[in-house]
């Protein structure tokens, strides 16, 4: 997905966000703004939002001294999840599909994105994804895929968010009830909310999954800027889950197929998805509806 137009007045409103959050002075605040237009002056509109954001993010940590600003949110994130939990989890044992319950929990996690909001209603989230079917929805397709795929199948699954990583400890348990091989990819460095690995392991990713970083520090998974090692994995998997909108951003035109999991909080992403499902964008305006979307058009 390539940047848009649209996408620059977001990072100038992100640089401020962060600016502030950073606690920096009205003139720090306009330093940062400044050199954020600045940058924007010759972005390169072919790369994706995500991989422009690092540019972004690193003169933003240069000039403020603040190179994780949402440490303490991330925290909070992880706590608040992990409390929630057990509660999640009775409901999916009773559930008719626990797997297909997980999945709409983990989906809509995904609204923990502070590069998207400042702030979002977790519970409110929660109870559509008790209730509310996915405006795309391939779940039938990913859970025919999961049939499919023999015990020790190398699974990748592509972390996003701090506190939504809780909730995808959800649908990894079912998954390791499959006998797969299990690997999660979060990212190698601070960026926005997304987790590393620290977080997967204190929310107990770890305890049915490896856990490795992509290799990068920007909120989705550039291929072309990740690990050897993530690489390695990413080819050989026999299942690519993606987490999120920036991971959704990086590889949505990937020659891959990957089932991606999301909730979409920006129009310009909910029209891209539009494109490629051929779904009517006005379903798609990018408020907060959930998606389970298959690039299934490819050999592997």
């Amino acid at each position: 997905m390539k940047t848009s137009v649209d996408c620059l007045p977001c990072y100038l409103s992100q640089a401020l966000r962060v600016a502030r959050i950073c606690s920096v002075d009205a003139d720090s605040q306009h330093a940062v703004v400044s050199a954020v237009a600045a940058l924007l002056s010759d972005i390169d509109m072919n790369k994706t939002p995500p991989a422009n954001a690092i540019r972004i993010y690193g003169a933003i940590a240069r000039i403020t001294g603040c190179p994780d600003p949402y440490l303490q949110k991330k925290q909070l994130s992880n706590e608040q999840a992990l409390e929630i939990l057990p509660g999640l989890r009775e409901e999916i044992r009773r559930a008719g599909n626990p797997l297909r319950a997980a999945l709409y929990f983990a989906t809509a996690g995904n609204i923990i994105d502070y590069g998207a909001a400042e702030k979002f209603d977790i519970e409110a989230a929660l109870d559509r994804g008790r209730t509310n079917v996915p405006v795309l929805d391939h779940t039938d397709q990913f859970l025919e895929k999961i049939s499919g795929l023999k015990k020790n199948a190398q699974v990748l699954y592509l972390a996003d968010n701090c506190g939504e990583i809780a909730y995808d400890l959800l649908v990894l348990e079912c998954l390791k009830e499959y006998g797969f091989d299990l690997t999660v990819a979060v990212k190698s460095g601070p960026i926005i909310n997304d987790a590393l690995v620290e977080d997967a392991i204190s929310c107990g990713i770890g305890s049915v999954a490896a856990v490795i970083g992509n290799g990068t520090a920007c909120p989705g998974t550039p291929l072309a800027e990740c690990s050897a090692e993530f690489i390695r994995h990413f080819q050989e998997a026999d299942l690519v889950i993606s987490k999120g909108q920036g991971n959704f951003e990086t590889l949505s035109e990937i020659d891959r197929q990957i089932f991606f999991f999301l909730t979409v909080k920006c129009p310009v992403v909910g029209r891209h998805i539009a494109e490629l499902a051929g779904k009517d964008p006005a379903d798609l305006p990018g408020c907060g509806e959930t998606v389970v979307y298959f690039s299934g058009n490819t050999t592997k």
